[in-house]
């Protein structure tokens, strides 16, 4: 009786042949792939030696290629952070932003207060070499107290420039946030939407069948 030959190695030359394939596609891509990091890398340094920062530009680029959803929820973090900071004492003299304000407000249909242009006040720099610690603990104790009598952060009387206006805005919230142990609304990141539930068949319609992983 005859013996059965034994395969011999790449015998099956079909489906190494298409092994060969994927793998030096594989290898291409990831020799492109070390060009074009290498490109980026190469593109960062020039902007560098330019005199620009390549970590806003790197931040710059990732949000260039956001969706919309992507940006809104990044816009409101940046607006969550800011009102945590204010609560926190963190604002370190830059007052509240117009977003923040707005999600804070009593009111959200209601367009937050436009800032001052600053023209024919005294420069910031003046104002922070005569305003005293009292002065900035002062302020920061009236937005505690006009958040108690209901006033709104945009009701800040600060013009923009002034150390008080952050101060006051630091004061209403912690304030907002001290009363009471649950979280305010505003203090919380808005559910996401939910997509729409089809319709329930009719009878006599046939409905979706559960899909429970069988063919």
């Amino acid at each position: 009786m005859a013996r059965k030959k034994q395969a011999q190695p790449g015998h099956n030359s079909a489906a190494a042949d298409e092994l060969r394939v994927y793998i030096e596609r594989i290898e291409r891509l990831e020799s492109d792939k070390t060009e074009i990091a290498q490109d980026i890398k190469d593109a960062k340094a020039e902007a560098k030696s330019r005199g620009f920062d390549v970590k806003a530009i790197e931040k710059i680029v990732k949000e260039r290629s956001e969706t919309e959803e992507q940006r809104r929820r990044r816009k409101e973090t940046e607006d969550l952070t800011d009102v945590y900071r204010a609560a926190l004492g963190m604002l370190d003299g830059t007052p509240l932003g117009d977003s923040a304000r707005e999600r804070l407000s009593k009111r959200p249909e209601d367009k937050p207060a436009p800032e001052d242009s600053g023209q024919g006040e005294e420069p910031a720099t003046n104002q922070r070499a005569t305003l005293t610690a009292e002065d900035i603990a002062s302020a920061k104790d009236a937005g505690r107290q006009a958040c108690r009598d209901g006033k709104r952060v945009i009701d800040n009387p600060y013009t923009a420039g002034d150390p008080r206006r952050a101060a006051w805005d630091e004061g209403w919230c912690f304030e907002a946030g001290s009363d009471g142990m649950d979280i305010p609304s505003a203090w919380r990141r808005s559910e996401k939407k939910k997509p729409a539930k089809p319709d329930a068949p009719k009878d006599g319609e046939p409905g979706e069948q559960p899909d429970d992983g069988e063919e």
